[in-house]
């Protein structure tokens, strides 16, 4: 049995929903990964094969499924359907599960559930097109703050100021590299990403995120270094190193500022 608002629940049932969520969940996700950047409406037209313009049926968009019954081409064309598809979708499916394994049936599972996926959207949307979209970040810090001001995520007053830091750190960043590079070395996604992270990780960690994003892209760039290469041949937005340091100081960013501060406090 799993606890919820309505009282204990059978295990399998909440699991299997979270599945059917999550897969959806994912299936939306691809949605924004292939529309936001071409700035097309997330509503119309519905799905259709990228290739030849038909229109998907319900019973060929089931998360996973229709893509494994499908052979993973399309039922008009018979062209091949990415392999990004069903990935996301199990990945989101995965993630749900982990959520409420964690947090229970809460809103809190349901809120980290969405900003795992919405990060995963985020990264490869930044890969591809160098853009972090407002679409996905609003709305993500919406369901932070809430979270904070209505479940008890986290303290309301350190989620607000965790907004204000992560917001005028990455502004302060973009406006200096304007400045010293005379061009943008930030654009404006990257400062509404860390207003969300801030109403996720609360001022303290947001600014640790900073810190463990530089790490991870000062890291990847040694390396780079020393083989010689770029990856595709050109550079890495920092995005999927927000993405990712977000989520290391989701779960541990509390137990390495304490370690910091102990460090020195001896």
């Amino acid at each position: 049995m799993v606890e919820s608002p309505w009282g204990p629940l059978p295990g399998w049932l909440v699991f299997t929903f979270a599945l059917i969520l999550g897969g959806s969940l994912g299936s939306f996700a691809n949605v924004l990964i292939y529309r936001l950047p071409e700035e097309l409406s997330l509503l119309r037209p519905a799905s259709r094969c990228p290739k030849c313009g038909r229109a998907i049926k319900p019973v060929e968009n089931i998360p996973v499924i229709s893509w494994i019954l499908l052979g993973g081409r399309c039922k008009g064309c018979g062209e091949s359907i990415s392999i990004q598809y069903p990935l996301i979708e199990a990945a989101s499916a995965i993630i749900i599960m982990f959520c409420v394994f964690k947090w229970g049936v809460t809103y809190q599972a349901l809120a980290y559930g969405l900003l795992f996926i919405g990060l995963i959207a985020l990264i490869l949307i930044d890969l591809r097109h160098w853009l972090l979209p407002f679409a996905i970040t609003i709305p993500l810090t919406v369901v932070g703050l809430a979270g904070a001001i209505l479940f008890g995520m986290r303290p309301w007053a350190d989620s607000l100021i965790g907004m204000g830091v992560g917001f005028a750190i990455f502004l302060v960043m973009l406006l200096a590299g304007k400045w010293i590079f005379k061009k943008e070395a930030l654009g404006g996604g990257d400062v509404v990403f860390g207003m969300m992270a801030g109403a996720f990780l609360g001022w303290k960690s947001v600014i640790l995120m900073m810190f463990v994003a530089s790490f991870l892209g000062t890291l990847l760039a040694v390396i780079m270094l020393i083989s010689g290469k770029e990856i595709a041949g050109r550079s890495v937005p920092f995005g999927p190193f927000l993405a990712i340091a977000l989520v290391i100081c989701l779960f541990t960013g509390d137990a390495m500022i304490a370690w910091y501060i102990n460090m020195f406090a001896h």
